[in-house]
């Protein structure tokens, strides 16, 4: 009974990491580049959308003037680096306020009336 229950267990955590090394090498951002029949140079950067004919002669290729030109690739790249720098203001506003507020940290408001001009003095101590 236990041997049973171990086997489904063992395959199921096979099947998982199988699934996930599939799933991070469909994630790479490889090019496949080949000539047709014609000569024409086809770039994809699908394999499965490389017809089995020509799958022989693939190269797989990582260029960054083909991922320049990928109008998704490009949103996508300024879109990363607007959040960048969009945290990065964020983080230059939060250290410029934990400056101010540390000055005052650590010390007593003092607020005490002058006797004589009836004014209030107040005071970090």
């Amino acid at each position: 009974m236990e041997i049973a229950l171990k086997l489904p267990l063992y395959r199921a955590l096979m099947l998982a990491v199988v699934l996930q090394f599939m799933l991070i090498t469909e994630s790479r951002a490889d090019f496949f580049k080949y000539k047709d029949n014609s000569g024409a140079l086809i770039i994809t950067n699908r394999f499965e959308d490389v017809p089995k004919k020509y799958r022989n002669r693939v190269k797989v290729v990582w260029d960054s003037e083909l991922e320049a030109k990928d109008p998704v690739a490009r949103r996508r790249t300024a879109a990363k680096e607007e959040y960048e720098r969009q945290d990065a203001a964020k983080k230059v506003q939060q250290e410029a306020e934990e400056k101010k507020n540390s000055s005052k940290k650590g010390k007593m408001l003092v607020i005490e009336l002058d006797e004589n001009t009836g004014q209030l003095i107040r005071r970090f101590e």
